[in-house]
């Protein structure tokens, strides 16, 4: 689970997403971390070669923010051991995407 910031943080909205130079994004208000996360996976889909890793993706979310000048610093955490060096998917490549 990604979260938007520690928990001793608040996660901030966002006015208007185009700030984040989104694809289409019609002025729409929406969630920092989650401007950032889109933003950051719309570049990667363009590099079809070359998948992030989980610590990538994250890494590159906070350097958004940070950028942004967003003091949120967004979290990752799991219920189960995980490599955070494998290629970050939304959804399971296992072929019994079970667990």
């Amino acid at each position: 689970m990604i979260s938007g910031c520690q928990d001793s943080q608040t996660s901030a909205d966002v006015w208007n997403v185009q700030s984040f130079g989104l694809p289409d994004p019609a002025g729409r208000s929406g969630g920092a971390c989650t401007s950032a996360l889109l933003k950051v996976l719309y570049a990667d889909h363009r590099k079809l070669d070359d998948d992030l890793t989980f610590v990538e993706v994250l890494d590159k979310m906070r350097e958004i923010l940070s950028e942004g000048e967003y003091t949120q610093i967004p979290q990752l955490s799991s219920s189960r051991a995980m490599d955070l060096e494998l290629p970050f998917h939304l959804v399971s490549q296992k072929e019994d995407a079970t667990d």
